[in-house]
């Protein structure tokens, strides 16, 4: 991870969930990373739409989910930064615009993504790209 300074959060989405729960190996070196570095882990709440269906195989999933520090619920006022986002990137996918609106209002942060091209977009739209690390898996 290069880019933000110790400390601060890394965010997960739904492809940085499943990547930890398959055990992909940059997923798990950037959350060795982050705890080394005294970083929250972070999910915001609405990530566990797309990843937790409760069903008794998701067993990899719920063990991730235990490791979070933080669950962000989602309050109007990002919900509508969010939906700002998605309008001047032209990126449709909800939770992702939660996600960097989550992101930007904790800077510095590390995003562990499986679209890093969408978070980009967003992430440029909130003219924050210099302190935001997204890593894809």
């Amino acid at each position: 991870m290069t880019g933000p300074p110790e400390n601060g959060r890394v965010i997960l989405d739904s492809g940085g969930v499943s990547a930890l729960a398959e055990g992909n190996t940059t997923a798990r070196a950037v959350v060795m990373r982050a705890r080394r570095e005294g970083r929250l882990l972070v999910i915001p709440a609405p990530v566990l739409t797309e990843v937790y269906t409760g069903r008794r195989d998701h067993a990899h999933i719920d063990r991730v989910i235990n490791q979070i520090d933080q669950m962000i619920e989602t309050t109007p006022e990002r919900a509508k930064e969010a939906g700002i986002l998605r309008a001047k990137s032209g990126v449709l996918d909800i939770v992702d615009a939660i996600v960097v609106a989550e992101a930007v209002a904790a800077l510095p942060v590390v995003i562990l993504t499986s679209d890093p091209d969408d978070i980009g977009a967003l992430v440029d739209a909130a003219g924050a790209r210099d302190r935001v690390t997204i890593i894809g898996v």
